[in-house]
């Protein structure tokens, strides 16, 4: 029996609805996470994102519970306001242009709102954040073997077919947590290895997009220069990539940045100061939970909703599932199985 199905399983005696469970007098804020957008059919390498019509569904559920989404500075008003009741925030994280191109008119469509953190040196470079380079590498190469070598043990990983590496890149992407010298050295390596001399296509939207976002009405986040693992840099590195990307963004699209989002959600103490040395008054994380009052600001929770999250056994766009989800029914199994929050 795989997850998906147990998970199913588990919603059908589940009354949805946030206020489920006697909490509705506290304000709260879950926050939802999101990446691309991709359209229906399409099959990346590395799914780092839902379908277009998973996303319409998901608009129109939470439409339909009157939990129309809002950005996540919204969602921050609404717990200092002490307003009882639940608000749904949206985040997309990257800057991918089809959040331009695709999650913008649904957002549009059902009057919802979404902050988007965009990766503002990527963006002016026009270039492919790294793990897009690692999954173009994989889908490009025509080797049916790779062999790597990991802490000085050489490792060897099929490629014969997509499974295998789709598989291979789930075991690479732990190796590109380095220092950014360390990690471009792995990114050059890998793709000499795997024969590939073309740059990969970089799919993140460019300044005019992300000015369109801002006339919209939705809010622009920072999610740092280059997205590198923070914790891993020293302090002086970590404040460079947090305010060089704030002041980016506002000198291109004339926005200064409340939020953050961490890469990953990787972050220490020195990255906390580093935020709020730039002027940003909270960032995001990937640990899955809610929001309250008492939240720490740098601290926040977010969910995740791939089409893994709504779908059914066979398929189809389930409201009880997607609602479990945004509920948090699933968190300590996923925290478990992870072995911590991730």
């Amino acid at each position: 029996m795989n997850g998906r199905l147990v998970r199913w399983l588990l919603t059908l005696a589940r009354r949805p609805g946030l206020d489920h469970g006697g909490r509705g007098t506290q304000p709260r804020l879950i926050v939802l996470r999101h990446h691309r957008v991709f359209a229906d059919g399409e099959r990346p390498l590395d799914r780092l994102g839902v379908s277009e019509s998973v996303f319409r569904a998901q608009l129109a559920m939470l439409g339909s519970f009157g939990l129309t989404p809002v950005t996540v500075a919204e969602g921050l008003a609404h717990l200092d306001s002490g307003v009882s009741g639940a608000r749904v925030a949206l985040s997309f994280d990257d800057g991918y242009a089809d959040n331009h191109g695709r999650a913008l008119p649904l957002l549009q469509a059902a009057q919802a709102r979404a902050t988007f953190y965009l990766t503002a040196g990527l963006m002016e470079a026009h270039e492919a954040p790294w793990w897009d380079v690692v999954s173009d590498a994989l889908e490009r190469t025509r080797a049916s073997e790779l062999v790597w070598s990991r802490g000085g043990t050489e490792v060897r990983l099929p490629l014969g077919g997509r499974g295998d590496r789709a598989r291979a890149l789930a075991a690479l992407l732990p190796d590109f947590r380095a220092p950014l010298a360390v990690r471009s050295e792995r990114l050059e390596t890998l793709r000499r290895a795997l024969g590939i001399d073309s740059a990969a296509r970089c799919d993140l939207m460019g300044w005019p997009e992300a000015a369109a976002l801002r006339d919209a009405g939705m809010e622009i986040g920072a999610h740092t220069m280059t997205h590198p693992h923070l914790s891993v840099l020293d302090p002086v590195a970590q404040r460079s990539e947090i305010a060089d990307s704030v002041a980016l963004i506002e000198r291109r699209i004339g926005v200064r940045a409340s939020g953050l989002a961490y890469p990953g959600g990787d972050h220490d103490a020195h990255t906390v100061d580093a935020a709020r040395a730039a002027g940003l008054t909270y960032a995001v994380t990937t640990r899955s939970g809610e929001n309250g009052p008492a939240t720490p600001r740098f601290e926040l929770r977010r969910r995740g909703m791939p089409d893994g999250a709504c779908l059914d056994p066979q398929g189809r766009f389930a409201p009880r599932l997607a609602m479990a989800e945004i509920e948090g029914a699933f968190d300590g199994l996923r925290a478990s199985r992870a072995g911590a929050p991730s």
